[in-house]
């Protein structure tokens, strides 16, 4: 074929409005052209597909691997990920404040296999991360969180409480922690809600879900929840995307209620489990999370019984007894 030749492939660079800004046809080298990133946020997603964002590309596109992240950072995802394995209850919070990036950062820089926090929808649905309902303990703020929108939580400092070197730090928001450390841990997201009868917020799970899309991370979170409400909604809204039951109002109950919601983990509390629960969870093929221990033979302990994940605050004492 001639260098300018219509047919056959070509390399070209295409506006998303259709204009063609550079095509090179058949001939080889090297062209440049200028272009607006502003106007890059949407692509066809394959030859005769309609435009769609980058995370939709990923999926639809003819070679969807080279699109996903990757590098020496990104872990097996949860299905994948062997057990037993530590997890840093909000962040490693016994060195940084609790659901904060440098709580996460410090726990995930030193492999922990997963990480769990509390997201919260605000006055004007954005989510965010915080594990109390009410800002007293942990922010300058009073109150409860969801009576606030962002806008004014950012007023708050949500680190000077914990240490005066943190003063400064701003409630963070969901999608922060996503564009962080999305496939970098799994992730045990607790869906908070005000008690364990309530009925959860579609729009706001979608928006959870949605953002969970956009960073490519289904195979590495897990939703966690006490309220049997929210564990049908996020079954029914995104099967495929693993549930956890919490304690909620009945902690002896959990195994059924896996069952029950198709559940694939269960989160188990101190005091209120005993083997006969673990050895049925497992017959089952449901994993069991305990809450929680910072002592590492207790941890132990709690292992050769067969929790699979240990919840802890102080993740680099803990992690010690899997690592050894």
């Amino acid at each position: 074929m001639d260098v300018n030749s219509d047919i056959g492939g070509a390399s070209m660079v295409v506006a998303p409005t259709g204009e063609v800004l550079c095509n090179m046809y058949s001939r080889t080298g090297i062209e440049t052209v200028d272009v607006d990133i502003k106007n890059k946020y949407y692509k066809p997603a394959g030859f005769g597909n309609p435009d769609a964002a980058h995370y939709e590309y990923i999926e639809k596109g003819r070679r969807p691997w080279k699109y996903r992240p990757a590098g020496s950072a990104i872990v097996r995802p949860d299905n994948w990920m062997p057990y037993p394995r530590i997890c840093a209850h909000r962040g490693f919070n016994t060195i940084a404040p609790e659901n904060s990036m440098p709580a996460f950062g410090a726990a995930v820089a030193m492999g922990a296999e997963e990480i769990e926090f509390d997201l919260w929808v605000t006055k004007d649905s954005e989510i965010v991360s915080c594990h109390d309902s009410t800002l007293d303990r942990v922010s300058t703020g009073t109150g409860k969180i969801y009576d606030y929108t962002y806008e004014e939580l950012l007023a708050f400092d949500f680190g000077v409480k914990y240490n005066e070197k943190f003063k400064g730090m701003k409630v963070l928001k969901f999608e922060e922690i996503l564009k962080k450390f999305a496939c970098h841990t799994i992730m045990n997201i607790h869906l908070k809600t005000i008690d364990n009868q309530c009925e959860y917020d579609s729009d706001a799970l979608r928006r959870i879900i949605a953002l969970i899309d956009k960073y490519d991370c289904r195979k590495y979170v897990y939703f966690m929840s006490g309220n049997d409400n929210v564990l049908r909604l996020a079954s029914e809204m995104a099967p495929d995307i693993c549930r956890c039951v919490g304690a909620g109002e009945a902690p002896w109950e959990m195994v059924d209620r896996a069952l029950k919601y198709d559940c694939r983990k269960i989160q188990l509390v101190k005091g209120y489990f005993n083997q006969e629960m673990i050895d049925r969870a497992h017959a089952n093929g449901i994993k069991c999370n305990l809450f929680w221990s910072d002592e590492p033979q207790e941890a132990k302990e709690y292992l050769a019984m067969g929790i699979d994940t240990i919840l802890t605050n102080d993740y680099n004492l803990v992690s010690q007894v899997t690592k050894g």
